[in-house]
């Protein structure tokens, strides 16, 4: 139960979405927005008035069934310093890396640090997870396939990444079945 006597004093709103595209790409979409209760008097222009978009970023990335990403961008609309307008140019960098295992080590490589934005970066997570459950029904008609055409499917990256979806626990061997484990004895 919240506290009665709290106040507001910082709201970040993060919004992604997944579209499926009628050239058979995917385009994901995210937008960042922090504001504060209170004017902000600290960046390197005038005051923020309290509720004004003291960041206000947007990314998307372009990807194909296997989740590589064939165009992307990034806009820099309201910011606390002139330079970080810089940022702007950053989606480009991330064109031919592919959404999955090690994707956010890259792209922080790429765009991070002293070269980047941290909230690129912040909202990069969000729209890479965005993608994931974008694609899938990419991956559940994959799996599909090669069950039909008596092939072992591959194994589901989800797998041993969240305690629903442990190799010994009933939704893998539910969904998944030639992927579960034995049940361990902890």
């Amino acid at each position: 139960m919240p506290d009665p006597s709290r106040r507001l004093v910082h709201e970040r709103v993060i919004v992604c979405r997944g579209y499926a595209r009628d050239d058979g790409l995917w385009e994901i979409e995210g937008s960042f927005t922090d504001t504060k209760a209170e004017t902000y008097g600290y960046g390197d222009g005038g005051a923020i008035p309290a509720g004004a978009p003291l960041h206000g970023m947007r990314l998307a990335l372009v990807l194909d069934d296997d989740a590589k990403i064939h165009d992307a961008w990034t806009t820099v609309d309201h910011a606390p310093f002139s330079g970080c307008a810089a940022a702007a140019p950053l989606g480009q960098k991330l064109v031919g890396m592919t959404v999955g295992k090690g994707f956010m080590a890259e792209a922080r490589r790429a765009i991070g640090g002293r070269i980047g934005c941290t909230h690129v970066i912040e909202l990069l997570g969000e729209v890479a997870g965005t993608a994931f459950q974008t694609l899938h029904s990419v991956r559940t008609r994959r799996i599909a396939a090669s069950r039909e055409h008596g092939q072992a499917p591959q194994r589901p990256a989800l797998i041993d990444t969240c305690v629903a979806l442990v190799a010994d626990g009933p939704v893998v061997r539910e969904k998944w079945p030639e992927f579960a484990t034995p049940v361990r004895e902890d």
